[in-house]
C-alpha cells in the first residue's frame, strides 16, 4: 500500500527523525519569491515529530499561506490546495460544511469542502497522530481549467459573471458573494506584494439570520438532506456558538464575536488563497471606511445568459443533478418564489443564486462524491 501511495506522482514523503522540524515556508514555491512576505527571512511556522506516533503543527500568528491537512491510514497529507487531495481518497463532498456555509457564512472546526479535510488557521497549534508526512504536490491533480469567457463583455456584470468557475476552482469551495470575484481582480490589479482589506469592507451577512435561512430552506427539498436534519443540525452549531460567546462573559457582542472567532478566520483563509496565486498575501485591518452598495452588481434586469437568477433556474435542467435535485429542488416554479425571497432579502448579494453557480461548476467538473450518487 506505501509502495502504491509512493508512486503517485505529486505525493512527496517528508522523512523527519524524532525531534526533527521542518519549516512550513520552505514547501511552498512562489513564481514571484519576493512576495512571500510571511515566509521571509525568518521562518517560524513548522512541523515537528514528536515520536514515531506524532507531528505537532505550530503555525505563526502572521502566517497566511493556504494550508490543508487530511489523516488517512496513519499517514498525514499536507498541502496548500484541495483539489490534490482527491487523490489520495479525499473525495467526498462534506455536507456539514455546505450547511454551515448556507446557513452562516462559515464553517466550525476548520472544515473544507472535502471531507475530513481540514484548514489551518494563522496560530493554530495542532498534535497529530500518525506515522508518515506526506505533501501533495499541486500537479497531483490538474484542475480542468474553468478560465474560459462565457460570454464577451461588456459590463462590469458580465465580466465579474464570467470570473465565477474560475475563482470556485480556485478556492475549491462554493461561496455566496460577488465579493470573491471582485477581490480577484483586485488582487491581479495590485502592485504591492500585500493587499490590506478592512474588515467594513466584507460581506455584512453571517452568523444565523431568520431571512438568511428562509432563503436555504426554501432551497432545501425537504428538512433532511443526506441524513442530516437541518433544524436540528443548524440549532446545535447555534447553540454551541452561543455557548462559546457566553463563557467569555458576553465583553464583546454576539455579532463581534463570531466576526473576530469566525468569520474573519474563515474570509481571510479564502482571500489568501485567492491572494498566494498571484505570489502575495491579504492582511484585514480595522477600517472605518464602509463599501459603497449603492449599486448591485447584478439585477433582475441584466441579459439572459449573464443574469445569476436566470442562471439559477437553469442549474435544474443543465446543472447537476445531485445539486438540483438532492441537495436543492429548484424547479422553475419553486426557484422563482426562492428568488423572490432572496431579493427582497439582499437584492445586492444574491448569495443563493452565486451560490448553487459555484457549487454546480465544481461538482460538474471534478470527480466528487456525494451521497451515493458520483458528480455528474
Amino acid at each position: 500500500m506505501k509502495k502504491m501511495v509512493y508512486q503517485i506522482p505529486g505525493v512527496k514523503p517528508m522523512p523527519l527523525a524524532v525531534g526533527a522540524e521542518l519549516y512550513l515556508e520552505e514547501l511552498y514555491r512562489f513564481e514571484n519569491k519576493k512576495s512571500m512576505v510571511s515566509s521571509s527571512e525568518t521562518p517560524s511556522s513548522v512541523i515537528q515529530r514528536i515520536d514515531r506516533n506524532s507531528f505537532h503543527i505550530r503555525l505563526d500568528d502572521s502566517f497566511r499561506l493556504p494550508l490543508y491537512h487530511f489523516l488517512v491510514n496513519d499517514r498525514l497529507f499536507i498541502g496548500k490546495n484541495l483539489p490534490p487531495f482527491l487523490a489520495v481518497g479525499a473525495d467526498k463532498i462534506d455536507p456539514h460544511y455546505l450547511i454551515e456555509l448556507e446557513y452562516f457564512g462559515f464553517s466550525i472546526e476548520r472544515k473544507s469542502l472535502l471531507k475530513d479535510v481540514k484548514m489551518l488557521f494563522p496560530a493554530d497549534d495542532v498534535v497529530i497522530s500518525a506515522q508518515e508526512l506526506i505533501w501533495l504536490d499541486d500537479d497531483l491533480l490538474k484542475h480542468p481549467g474553468l478560465k474560459a469567457s462565457l460570454v464577451k463583455p461588456q459590463s462590469q456584470g458580465e465580466s465579474l459573471y464570467n470570473l465565477l468557475p474560475a475563482v470556485a476552482t480556485s478556492l475549491f469551495s462554493p461561496f455566496d458573494h460577488v465579493f470573491y470575484a471582485q477581490f480577484s481582480q483586485q488582487i491581479i490589479a495590485c502592485e504591492d506584494p500585500i493587499l490590506e482589506v478592512g474588515k467594513q469592507s466584507l460581506p455584512k451577512n453571517f452568523g444565523f439570520g431568520l431571512n438568511r435561512a428562509d432563503v436555504f430552506n426554501g432551497a432545501h427539498k425537504s428538512g433532511v438532506v443526506e441524513g442530516i436534519n437541518l433544524k436540528t443540525h443548524v440549532s446545535k452549531i447555534k447553540r454551541e456558538l452561543e455557548t462559546g460567546w457566553e463563557a467569555t462573559g458576553r465583553e464583546q457582542s454576539l455579532e463581534t464575536y463570531l466576526a473576530e472567532g469566525f468569520y474573519y478566520p474563515f474570509t481571510l483563509f479564502q482571500l489568501n488563497i485567492l491572494a498566494a496565486e498571484a505570489g502575495k498575501e491579504v492582511r484585514l485591518v480595522d477600517s472605518e471606511v464602509q463599501r459603497d452598495t449603492a449599486d448591485a452588481i447584478f439585477t433582475m434586469d441584466d441579459d439572459p445568459i449573464v443574469n445569476v437568477y436566470e442562471s439559477f433556474q437553469r442549474v435544474f435542467f443543465y446543472g447537476n443533478q445531485w445539486l438540483s435535485r438532492v441537495w436543492f429542488f429548484i424547479p422553475p416554479m419553486i426557484s422563482a418564489k426562492i428568488i423572490k425571497r432572496q431579493y427582497k432579502y439582499s437584492s445586492g448579494e444574491q448569495h443563493i443564486c452565486i451560490y448553487a453557480l459555484t457549487l454546480d461548476y465544481l461538482l460538474r467538473f471534478y470527480p466528487l462524491k456525494v451521497g451515493n450518487v458520483t458528480g455528474d
